[in-house]
C-alpha cells in the first residue's frame, strides 16, 4: 500500500485497509512524513533568521559607508526574513499541532499487534487536522461577557482481526467546550477542555467462547480502567462485549485502551473454560 502524502497533507486524513503489517508501515511513513515537515519548518525559521540578520547587518554597512544603494537590499532581506519566519510558523501548522494524534495511532496499533496477525484484515481512519462540528453555543453567565462552545469530533477509528477471530473496533470521539469571556482588566480571555470517549467493541466468535453472558455474570467485577476513566457502559451480550468510557486526556487513551481490553478478554477467557466444561459433559 502506497502512502499518498500530498492527499494527506491537503485534506489531513489517513484512511485505509488491507493486512496489519501493511497498516503499520503506512503509520511509519506517516512518522517520517511528519517529521519532515517539522524539518522544514525549523529550516524556515532558521533561514528566516539568516535574512533578518543579514538585512541588519546591511543597514549598519549602509549606514557607516553612506552608500544609499544598499537601502533597496537591506529593506529586501529584512522582509523576505520576516516572511519566511512567520511562514515557518503556518506551514503544516494543523500536522505540526495534532502530531500527538499520530503517536497516538502508533501506540493503540503497539497494543493491538501483540494479539493479531501480520496478514490480519484491518481499516483505520485518522483526522490529523481537526474537522470539530458545533453542538451547540450559549451565554456563560458566570463571566462578564461570557459564551461557551461545544464541539464533538470523531477523529479516530479502527477495526481489525485478532488472533482468536474476534473483531475488534475502537472509535474515539473528541468532546471540546470553548469558553471566552471579558476578565476585570478588561481583556478578553478563552479557555478551552477536551473530554474524550473512548468505544470499543469486541465481536467474539460463538464457536470459541458460546454466550459470554453468563461468565460476565460470575465474574461479578466490572472492567478497570485508569483513575483518569470513567466506565460509562459495559453491555455483554451474545454477540459481542461493549464498553464505553469518558477519558479526561488524549494521553490516557492508550491505557484506558489496554486495560479494557484486558477486562474484556478475562470475561471472554472464562466464557471459553465455561464453553469447553460445558461440551465435554
Amino acid at each position: 500500500m502506497s502512502l499518498d502524502k500530498k492527499q494527506l497533507e491537503t485534506v489531513g486524513t489517513y484512511q485505509a485497509q488491507g493486512p496489519l503489517q501493511s497498516i503499520l508501515e503506512d503509520i511509519d511513513e506517516i512518522g517520517n512524513f511528519l517529521g519532515a515537515i517539522e524539518g522544514k519548518r525549523r529550516k524556515l525559521r532558521k533561514y528566516g533568521g539568516i535574512s533578518m540578520l543579514a538585512g541588519i547587518l546591511l543597514a549598519v554597512a549602509a549606514s557607516i559607508l553612506r552608500i544609499n544603494a544598499l537601502s533597496a537590499l537591506t529593506f529586501l532581506a529584512f522582509a523576505t526574513g520576516v516572511g519566511l519566519y512567520i511562514y515557518s510558523f503556518v506551514y503544516g501548522r494543523a500536522m505540526h499541532t495534532h502530531h500527538s494524534r499520530y503517536e497516538l495511532l502508533k501506540n493503540l496499533f503497539g497494543v493491538l499487534q501483540r494479539d493479531a496477525d501480520p496478514r490480519s484484515p484491518f481499516s483505520v481512519k485518522l483526522a490529523l487536522k481537526p474537522q470539530p462540528a458545533l453542538l451547540k453555543e450559549e451565554p456563560w453567565p458566570d463571566r462578564k461577557n461570557g459564551k461557551q462552545k461545544f464541539f464533538e469530533e470523531d477523529y479516530l477509528s479502527i477495526e481489525g482481526e485478532l488472533l482468536d477471530g474476534t473483531v475488534v473496533s475502537e472509535n474515539l470521539t473528541e468532546l471540546t467546550r470553548k469558553r471566552s469571556f471579558t476578565n476585570p482588566r478588561g481583556k478578553s480571555k478563552t479557555k478551552t477542555r477536551s473530554r474524550y470517549i473512548l468505544a470499543l467493541k469486541f465481536r467474539y466468535p460463538n464457536d470459541v467462547y458460546a454466550d459470554a453472558r453468563p461468565a460476565h455474570q460470575a465474574l461479578h467485577e466490572q472492567i478497570r480502567v485508569p483513575p483518569s476513566a470513567t466506565v460509562r457502559e459495559a453491555r455483554v451480550d451474545e454477540k459481542a462485549i461493549t464498553v464505553k468510557s469518558m477519558v479526561q486526556s488524549e494521553g490516557e487513551v492508550v491505557q484506558t485502551t489496554a486495560m479494557t481490553c484486558l477486562g474484556a478478554y478475562r470475561i471472554l477467557n472464562l466464557a471459553r473454560r465455561v464453553a469447553a466444561a460445558g461440551g465435554a459433559k
